[in-house]
């Protein structure tokens, strides 16, 4: 009775339970009437015999059932997943996955290798997208940003796009005349703080004509600038940003009313902007209203307010500037003296904001876009010589029954899965990436830059990138393993293919293409600014300190007082007081007028800059005299004396001496000063730039102009500059300590910020044309390497033929040239094409310069013939004997 136990316990344990239930009793039925016979015939030896004999019969039935089973529940998941496409199309992605990730494990050097090139390419991708995302494609962070418009006066014969800025008469009367537009306008100072701490130095805003109304922009608390506060009988009141408002009072809400000091006179605080709010001109710190009396809102000799508008709903941008050119002829008719040939330019509020950085961002964007194409070319090699090692593999899945759908299905998912890893290591080294660049963004005046974030668009954009990256690279591989014939493939064995050679070569010569039209670019870049560098800026920067000094009240004896402190320090040689820097701007200017051929009535004169200088100044700067004599400490508002540079001579006194020659600055009822004689001509200075043509400048001393709000001092030392920069604030404070001190820089750190952006854009499209020519060249080296591993054999019987090793290397370097030459060939093309586009980045260099081109040519050559030379020389090398035994 025991062994009938314990056979039923081994048919409820091994059988599957439908099996047991209908088989099981009936089986241990026979079993008992057997094993009671060898008890009673043989005893319990024999009986144990019998027990023994049927364990083998029984677990090959347990095993044989089972499986039938399970080929039944396969066969019934089959059945539903037919009713159920969405469940079976779901396992099938998740067996995918599975062998997916077995397949990376077992190649991890592959896999490794594969994904951080991938991050390499998308991580660049990620970063200059961040770029052009926050700059160019966000729009302002303002209500109905595309309704905002900005608006000024246009040269006739000028850029369209260029809009100067525009008096407060003119404005006024775009204001009252504009129609389906909402006119305000501004313009950009700064103003010390004092009463908080010590005095600090900020750039601030006034408002004219409801510039908050215009731009919809609402407070965080309190209230903004209202068009009454522009009453000059209005409380004088001021707004926050956020910034300045956490700086100066941290989280204190109660200081609505309170009043704040700014350049000595006490302003009501009304009101606090929120963080996020971004004002179209860039980081500002407060708003106060502009509070124009009445006769100086008729003015229309001085040019300084930027103007922008809001257009009504309906009202199309073609309508506003239709409507500001009726207006523009109504000036030009009342108002001939000051608008002879006033145009009135409107342009959206958000293409003045990027303008001189779209070019230069949108080319870098084009270039990590080719260094991506070129890492997924390298990929799609990688992937097709990989493919070669697994055609035996999916051979044998095609003779096992798996179709050519689902082996290609199968390579696109171990494609996709590499490309989100290496997407997602893209986001880290992108990341990391834009702190690089963002850390560099202060000598590149980058607009919006608070606006560059890693934000959803731009991981979005990654992970659109990442995976169109997967199909570019894997549907190749995909599409040449899945068609191929699996008979094929299994009597090649382990040899491989050489049928893949074409489209390998295919891909290397695309990248070649591509590295030879961004070495281009970034040549061209290169040769530019080493002519930019060579462009003499005028003045003499070494060691030269310089720094800046607002005045919030007219104190006429303070810079003659500080400039005397100063020459008293050690190691300073000379000192200077200008009201604009060179190389830092064109700055203000005024209408030039001579006295002795004055303009017909109704002609307006042109409007050039000028600068008000200390005595002095042009010795500090090393700025040479060409003719005539310097401005001296006899030169007084009642004897007024200019001097001028040679771009001014040469525009009005061509073929004429000007030493002597008078005129005057401004409009004829309000001129700067009455009458000037010219007393001296000087050397050019480049400030718009130094890739720009030299500025007509008026150089006016102090003493005609002493009023002056603010200066650029220069020190010239015979000492290290910074080391007496602590001095020359002391110098300063002890003149006026409420005054603070800002800027403090060499000159040589001026020039360095004048051609930063050129800098900038040439560094990083070099660091990308590098990337691009190091991926070129591991594309030669990997197609000729696997030519090589591929033709061992041929080599082998040619080297036991008798060939010469030369003629071996020259053979595959021959086939590296081949795949140069039409790299170079077809890049050439194209880099005549895009190198057009960087015209406006470029100073002194065509856009076809042959040097240039000539030069990439051969670098780009020599480079692959290097890549060639390893895989050739590996060639003479194989071992005839040991290269047929492999076959």
């Amino acid at each position: 009775m025991s062994a009938t136990r314990a056979y039923r316990a081994l048919l409820r344990w091994l059988l599957p339970a439908r099996f047991h239930r209908a088989f099981a009793e009936d089986m241990a039925l026979v079993f008992a009437e057997l094993y009671d016979e060898a008890i009673r015939t043989g005893g319990c030896l024999r009986g144990a015999r019998v027990f023994g004999a049927e364990l083998p019969g029984l677990l090959r039935l347990a095993i044989r059932e089972r499986r039938a089973e399970r080929a039944e529940r396969a066969h019934r998941a089959d059945a539903a997943s037919t009713s159920h496409p969405e469940q079976a199309m779901m396992d099938s992605l998740a067996q995918d996955l599975r062998f997916t990730f077995r397949a990376l494990a077992k190649s991890p050097g592959f896999t490794l290798v594969a994904v951080l090139t991938l991050a390499l390419g998308v991580g660049a991708n990620t970063a200059i997208f961040s770029l052009v995302n926050g700059v160019l494609l966000k729009p302002l962070a303002l209500p109905e940003p595309d309704r905002l418009v900005a608006m000024g006066e246009v040269a006739r014969d000028g850029n369209p796009n260029a809009l100067n800025t525009t008096s407060p008469g003119s404005f006024y009367d775009w204001k009252a005349h504009a129609q389906g537009v909402r006119v305000a306008a501004y313009t950009v100072s700064s103003g010390t703080i004092t009463g908080r701490g010590d005095p600090e130095r900020v750039r601030g805003v006034r408002s004219a004509g409801g510039l908050f109304e215009a731009l919809r922009a609402q407070p965080l608390f309190g209230r903004t600038i209202r068009e009454s506060d522009e009453d000059p009988a209005a409380e004088e009141v001021i707004v926050l940003s956020h910034g300045a408002f956490q700086r100066l009072y941290g989280e204190d809400r109660d200081i609505l009313g309170s009043t704040i000091t700014i350049n000595g006179s006490p302003r009501t605080i009304v009101g606090v902007m929120p963080r996020d709010f971004r004002f179209p001109d860039g980081s500002v710190e407060f708003w106060v209203p502009a509070r124009f009396d009445a006769e100086f809102r008729a003015n229309r000799d001085q040019y300084f307010l930027q103007v922008l508008g809001r257009l009504d709903p309906g009202v199309t941008l073609d309508q506003a500037r239709s409507r500001m050119a009726t207006i523009a002829q109504r000036l030009q008719r009342d108002w001939p003296l000051y608008n002879t040939d006033l145009q009135i330019g409107v342009r959206p509020l958000r293409d003045t904001v990027v303008d001189g950085v779209e070019t230069r961002l949108l080319i870098l964007m084009g270039a990590v876009v080719f260094v991506l194409l070129i890492t997924c070319a390298n990929l799609g090699n990688l992937l097709l010589a990989r493919a070669t090692a697994r055609r035996r593999e999916i051979a044998i899945r095609q003779a096992l029954g798996a179709g050519r759908g689902r082996v290609a299905r199968q390579l696109l998912t171990e494609s996709l899965v590499l490309a989100l890893l290496g997407g997602a290591a893209g986001v880290l080294v992108g990341r990391a990436f834009l702190k690089l660049l963002l850390a560099a963004q202060a000598t590149t005046n980058l607009p919006r830059v608070e606006e560059i974030v890693l934000d959803q668009r731009v991981l979005l954009f990654t992970l659109g990138v990442s995976v169109l990256a997967g199909l570019f690279f894997g549907s190749l591989p995909a599409w040449k393993l899945a068609r191929a014939e699996s008979t094929d493939a299994l009597r090649e064995g382990a040899r491989g293919s050489v049928g893949h050679q074409w489209t390998r070569r295919t891909l290397v010569v695309s990248e070649l293409a591509l590295a030879m039209m961004l070495l281009t670019g970034a040549g061209l870049l290169v040769r530019s600014f080493a002519l930019l560098q060579r462009v003499d800026p005028g003045i003499d920067a070494r060691n030269v300190l310089t720094f800046n000094v607002n005045l919030p009240d007219e104190n006429l004896a303070f810079v003659p007082s500080t400039l005397e402190r100063l020459r008293a320090i050690p190691g300073v040689r000379a000192v200077a007081a200008t009201s604009q820097l060179p190389v830092t701007g064109r700055g203000i200017g005024a209408w030039f007028n001579r006295l002795d051929k004055p303009l017909p009535p109704g002609v307006t004169p042109a409007g050039e800059a000028y600068r008000v200088v200390t005595t002095g100044f042009f010795a500090a700067l090393g700025i040479p005299l060409r003719r005539g004599r310097l401005l001296t400490e006899d030169d007084t508002r009642e004897r007024p004396a200019v001097v001028i540079n040679e771009t001014l001579a040469r525009t009005y006194y061509p073929g004429e001496e000007p030493i002597g020659k008078e005129i005057y600055l401004g409009a004829p009822d309000n001129r700067l000063f009455e009458r000037g004689t010219i007393v001296g001509v000087v050397g050019d200075t480049h400030d718009v730039g130094l890739g720009s043509a030299p500025v007509a400048t008026v150089y006016i001393p102090l003493a005609v102009m002493p009023g002056w709000p603010g200066f650029s001092y220069v020190v010239r030392t015979s000492v290290p500059p910074m080391t007496v920069a602590g001095a020359a604030r002391e110098a300063i404070r002890s003149v006026d300590a409420n005054i603070p001190v800002r800027g403090t820089r060499t000159v040589d750190e001026v020039l360095a910020e004048a051609v930063a952006p050129a800098q900038w854009s040439m560094t990083l499209l070099t660091v990308f044309a590098a990337i691009a020519m190091i991926m070129a060249a591991l594309g030669v080296f990997g197609v000729l390497s696997y030519t090589v591993t591929q033709r061992t054999r041929e080599l082998g019987i040619r080297l036991a033929l008798g060939a010469a090793p030369r003629a071996v290397k020259r053979m595959v370097v021959s086939q590296g040239l081949g795949l140069v030459a039409a790299g170079l060939a077809i890049g050439l093309a194209g880099s005549f094409a895009l190198t057009r586009v960087m015209s406006g980045l470029l100073y002194g260099v065509a856009p076809t310069d042959p040097l240039t081109f000539a030069t990439v040519g051969v670098v780009l050559a020599l480079v692959a013939v290097a890549a060639s030379y390893l895989p050739a020389r590996r060639a003479t090398r194989i071992d005839p004997i040991l290269a047929l035994r492999t076959e």
